[in-house]
């Protein structure tokens, strides 16, 4: 796991590449604190460099690594997990392979195959190879996004780094908001790629690569999820449930593979107790285990279940407490790391959770990913709305809806509304609706969109998906799990120098997740079927009869004094930022409600951003 960083076809001196490259490390340091390394190409105005989290070959996997002539040059950010099965085909291929480092593998497999390398990877990954003879340079993120990279193209030359900031040190690009990304933002409460909240700056997005040279820039999409259910024959669920168990261990015992100790984040549920369960029936040593408590909420607290399975397993459980009062410290460390505002998942929680396991450990396995592969949350159980609209004339609803009296009704005619059902998917994970939007927003930051539209499903995927699950599986997949919770993840984490393995987005498990049919992954309105039968055979009877239970933020949040206070002085208080202040102190005035949580969040969130980058 490191931060990794590079320029391409600039004019500079070997003496500039060198210290912009070196700024460009240490802008983002706490993604790699283990050692640094740059390689400079002055004939092209070229470098990389790499700040290293050392997990894997300790000794010998310092980046950038090379190829035997010194001529083709490789940065990672991630983990290669199926490296060593590429490791024995390259050696049988002719190739002098001097380390243990999955990095160095990319080397030759880019040798072997160019672009079609990414075709054999199995990990999370973003990472760079730049090719001196050929005078380009090739980008790629893993296909559902768990690690991010940046670019943007600038007079002085091409740049990329896994963090905003590192780009920001080499004094080409300077921050300023980008319109379209902050109406999207409050759209949805997360940023979309290839928008970035940064004027020039793009995300390069998941499953895409890019090559860069004299001619230009191309991008490409070399995967995306397509399902494959109405191409899978018939086949019971005892068989269903056995072969994903199957692919679950293995890839657990493959994101185990390290030359530091692993541990795992536990809440629970599900999703992260099979994945600790698995974990420790592999583990060579005792396994760390990480949780969190909330004592002043205990509807949300689920402390109970977490150390109910860390004591079956008898892990080694450590537990840090999570209190309202947190916050505003939490916040401003927070959105540095983070680099732009998102409400997708409960950031400061999770901040507060890897610092714990940072603490013990280098690297965590987590259960991400399994509620968006198998159909774990609520709304894509929840038919009638899709039932309903087809019997309501759209124009009637939208007409009706802004004048419904409550949030929950108006939401309901924007879906009635909405032209077809993906779009009616993305109405269910609104922020703000557009007159909101506008409202909120003073004059010279309103934009003309592109409100939902980055965050519907593409045609293509649109096609492959034979119902409605499918198809609202699809808008998780794509867009919320890629660039909200998969991004958090990977921020958080990394601001602590700690790295988490995901082994429900392995490959394998993920393609076996688009062959699976809806009514294994939904069924009687209980959600992860697949799993609930591995559930009963590894877990407590609690645990395995639990419902989803998400993690969040206590419940009471902006009902709390302290915190609304905080809130108000942040939002009313600052001189600069995009609101209208009477708009946003009449929202809060009305919309103090649970139901407005979201909202509030969005708003605290996207001003912190503000007063850190742009004040």
């Amino acid at each position: 796991m490191c931060g990794i960083a590079g320029i391409f076809g600039s004019k500079l001196s070997r003496l500039e590449l060198s210290r912009i490259l070196e700024a460009m490390n240490a802008a983002q340091i706490h993604r790699g604190p283990d050692e640094s390394g740059l390689m400079v190409d002055e004939s092209s105005g070229s470098g990389l460099a790499s700040c290293r989290l050392s997990i894997i070959d300790l000794e010998r996997g310092r980046q950038p690594i090379s190829n035997e002539d010194q001529t083709v040059h490789v940065v990672l950010n991630g983990e290669i997990y199926n490296h060593n099965q590429l490791r024995h085909w390259l050696i049988q291929k002719g190739h002098a392979i001097r380390s243990r480092s999955d990095t160095e593998v990319l080397v030759h497999l880019y040798e072997e195959r160019g672009e079609d390398m990414l075709e054999k990877l199995e990990g999370m990954f973003a990472f760079a190879v730049y090719d001196a003879p050929s005078g380009r340079l090739l980008l790629a993120r893993d296909g559902p996004g768990m690690k991010p990279l940046y670019i943007a193209q600038t007079a002085h030359g091409f740049l990329f780094a896994s963090e905003v900031k590192a780009l920001f040190a080499t004094g080409m690009v300077a921050p300023a908001p980008d319109l379209a990304a902050l109406d999207a933002y409050l759209a949805a409460g997360y940023v979309p790629a290839p928008l970035s909240m940064f004027q020039g700056i793009r995300k390069l997005e998941a499953g895409h690569y890019v090559v860069v040279s004299s001619k230009g820039l191309r991008e490409s999409n070399y995967w995306s999820p397509r399902f494959q259910s109405n191409r899978q024959p018939a086949t019971q669920a005892e068989e269903y449930e056995k072969q994903l168990e199957e692919l679950l261990s293995q890839a657990v015992r493959s994101h185990l593979a390290a030359d530091v100790p692993v541990g795992a984040f536990l809440s629970g549920g599900w999703d992260s107790s099979l994945v600790t369960t698995l974990a420790v029936r592999q583990a060579t040593s005792r396994l760390k285990t990480f949780s969190i408590v909330f004592p002043e909420d205990p509807q949300m607290d689920e402390s109970a279940f977490s150390s109910l399975v860390a004591a079956r397993l008898a892990t080694e459980h450590y537990v840090v407490e999570y209190r309202l009062a947190q916050f505003p410290e939490i916040l401003l460390k927070l959105i540095r790391h983070l680099e732009e505002p998102c409400t997708t998942v409960p950031a400061g929680v999770m901040f507060h959770l890897a610092s714990l396991a940072a603490a013990h450990v280098k690297t965590v396995v987590s259960g991400e990913g399994a509620d968006e592969l198998f159909g774990g949350y609520e709304w894509v159980r929840l038919n009638s709305p899709y039932v309903i609209r087809k019997a309501f004339p759209r124009r009637l609803c939208q007409q009706l809806g802004p004048w419904c009296p409550h949030q929950r009704l108006q939401k309901l005619m924007r879906i009635f509304a909405a032209k077809e059902d993906r779009v009616a998917d993305a109405e269910w994970r609104r922020l703000f609706p557009p007159n909101v939007k506008q409202k909120l927003l003073r004059a010279e930051f309103r934009n003309d969109g592109p409100d939902l539209a980055p965050f519907l499903v593409p045609d293509k995927i649109l096609a492959s998906c034979s119902d409605s699950l499918e198809r609202r599986l699809a808008i998780d997949i794509v867009s919320r799990l890629a660039e909200g919770i998969l991004f958090v993840s990977d921020k958080v984490s990394m601001a602590h120098s700690l790295e988490v393995r995901m082994p429900f987005l392995d490959r394998s498990v993920v393609d076996f997740a688009l062959g699976l049919p809806s009514w294994m992954k939904v069924f009687r309105g209980r959600e992860k079927r697949v799993l609930a039968g591995i559930a009963r055979r590894y877990l407590p009877e609690e645990i395995a009869q639990r419902r989803k239970h998400g993690l969040g933020y206590p419940s009471n949040m902006w009902r709390h004094r302290a915190l609304m206070t905080f809130a108000r002085q942040l939002l009313l208080d600052s001189t600069k930022g995009p609101f209208s202040k009477p708009a946003v102190e009449q929202y809060l005035a009305r919309h103090c409600a649970p139901s407005s949580f979201r909202g509030i969040n969005a708003l605290v969130f996207l001003q912190a951003w503000w007063n850190e980058f742009l004040s």
